[in-house]
């Protein structure tokens, strides 16, 4: 019995394997990309070094490639995407700078920015269009997070005392 379901267990997971595809997409672009967001099966945004930002309506058939003007030197870790226009993409390095487009990246407004020495964002994640959260590195011992409460137009830092410690090393 235990031979029956190996095999067919087997079966199944080679079946979901081969089912599965993947296409390599040549963008004309050369840049890192380091951020990724899948608002539904047709609405990707991506980002990247350069100042680079991606997005594609239509499942990744095609791209739109921008970079983002006076940000060409900079690298954009995560990105998040709420639908066809709106985003919000993190600017990684001091001065760390969270930024917001409204209309599929035409334009885009600074919505955070820190200059703290040694500021350097790792992540950003949203529970709904609504809340989101930015964490980055240890800060004289203590993580360092900013949070939005209103589709990530303000950011605030959690105060020194508040944050989390880092272990050493």
């Amino acid at each position: 019995m235990k031979k029956i379901i190996l095999a067919i267990c087997l079966l199944v997971f080679s079946y979901v394997l081969s089912a599965q595809k993947i296409e390599l997409l040549a963008s004309g672009t050369k840049t890192s990309l380091r951020g990724l967001s899948a608002v539904t099966d047709k609405i990707i945004w991506a980002s990247g070094s350069k100042g680079t930002v991606a997005r594609s309506i239509d499942s990744g058939k095609t791209w739109k490639w921008m970079t983002v003007p006076g940000f060409e030197k900079r690298d954009f870790r995560d990105i998040e995407a709420f639908d066809a226009v709106t985003a919000i993409v993190m600017a990684i390095d001091t001065p760390a700078i969270i930024l917001k487009t409204i209309d599929g990246g035409g334009h885009w407004k600074t919505v955070y920015e820190n200059s703290t020495p040694g500021m350097f964002l790792d992540a950003m994640e949203f529970w709904n269009q609504q809340s989101g959260i930015v964490i980055g590195d240890p800060i004289n011992g203590k993580f360092f997070i900013a949070r939005t409460f209103d589709e990530g137009n303000s950011w605030h830092a959690t105060t020194f005392d508040n944050l989390p410690s880092a272990d050493s090393g």
